[in-house]
């Protein structure tokens, strides 16, 4: 076992790949939440409902591990530490409350309820992870969403956006870790959720009716 490994985290976790989460004496892990990334209100409000799908994800991050990429780029994880809940239901979580604090549209839903959107938002997760280029530095945090936009009626895709993030944790502790993937996963949110209210107000105004002028009665 790496000695930098258990000092990477000092007294907050281990990685998975010590086997500390094989002893009976192991602590229950600790579970750590983020925040929605916030952003100024988009203008203007469009009037349809969004319905923002339960996002995939690539191997190894569809799980409520804390993902971690060490310096020979194998893929591990924190021990003792977790998410609140699997990662793809944390970010579907986010995405939402991002898009009603945004007011992009007039109402935001998701794929569970009885209400479905005029669009829909399936998201995949591409990076969220804290990557270790050298032994016992602090990591680099990336997350990469990339969202694809459709319209129900069609049963196409209209568009993809990607949201990127990369923030250099203050230190090795997971709590400055998790402050960084809060920080990073802001920076890819507020792009997201831009981009998907630019390409559906578009959308919107392509598919309107042009006006026509009114006809005119001979006398």
């Amino acid at each position: 076992m790496k000695a930098w490994r258990l000092a990477a985290v000092l007294s907050c976790a281990v990685l998975a790949g010590c086997g500390g989460l094989l002893r009976s004496d192991t602590p229950a892990p600790l579970a750590y939440q983020l925040r929605a990334g916030g952003g100024s209100a988009l203008s203007p409000t469009v009037a349809i409902d969004l319905a923002v799908l339960r996002p995939l994800a690539r191997p190894g991050l569809d799980s409520d591990a804390i993902a971690v990429w060490l310096p020979d780029r194998r893929f591990d994880a924190y021990a003792a530490s977790r998410w609140s809940a699997p990662l793809p239901d944390l970010v579907q979580s986010l995405l939402l409350d991002d898009f009603r604090a945004r007011e992009a549209f007039e109402r935001v839903l998701t794929d569970r309820g009885q209400f479905r959107g005029r669009y829909w938002l399936q998201t995949e997760i591409r990076d969220f992870q804290a990557e270790y280029a050298r032994e016992g530095e602090a990591p680099r945090v990336r997350v990469t969403l990339r969202g694809e936009i459709g319209r129900v009626a069609e049963r196409r895709a209209l568009g993809s956006i990607v949201g990127r993030g990369e923030v250099q944790a203050a230190s090795n502790r997971l709590r400055d870790v998790t402050a960084a993937f809060e920080q990073a996963y802001a920076q890819a949110a507020v792009t997201l959720t831009a981009g998907v209210h630019a390409a559906v107000l578009a959308a919107e105004r392509t598919s309107a009716p042009a006006p026509t002028p009114e006809s005119t009665k001979a006398p």
